[in-house]
C-alpha cells in the first residue's frame, strides 16, 4: 500500500477541463515535506502503488482515483475530491 500524502492545492488547465499538477504535503516519522508533481507524475505513483494522494474535507480524506478519459489517458478527475481546492 502507497505512503499516504496530503494534496492542499491543485493547478488546472486554463479551461479547467483537466488537472495538471497537484502538491501538498507528506507526513512520517521524521517530519513533513513539501512536494508537488505533474498529474502525469502522480498518476504513475498511484499505478505503482507508490503514494496515496488524499485531500482532506471536513476532517475525513477523501481519497484521489486515477481516472481514464475517452482517448484511454489517465488522469486525475477535477470532479474527484481536487474539485474542493481549485
Amino acid at each position: 500500500m502507497g505512503a499516504p500524502a496530503q494534496v492542499t492545492w491543485a493547478k488546472a488547465a486554463k479551461d479547467g477541463s483537466e488537472i495538471v499538477a497537484i502538491g501538498g504535503v507528506r507526513k512520517w516519522f521524521l517530519g513533513k515535506s513539501q512536494w508537488q508533481l505533474t498529474t502525469s507524475e502522480a498518476v504513475a505513483l498511484m499505478e505503482l502503488d507508490e503514494w496515496r494522494f488524499f485531500v482532506e474535507i471536513d476532517d475525513e480524506k477523501a481519497w484521489i482515483d486515477v481516472c481514464e478519459d475517452a482517448d484511454g489517458a489517465k488522469t486525475i478527475s477535477p470532479d474527484g475530491p481536487v474539485r474542493y481546492l481549485l
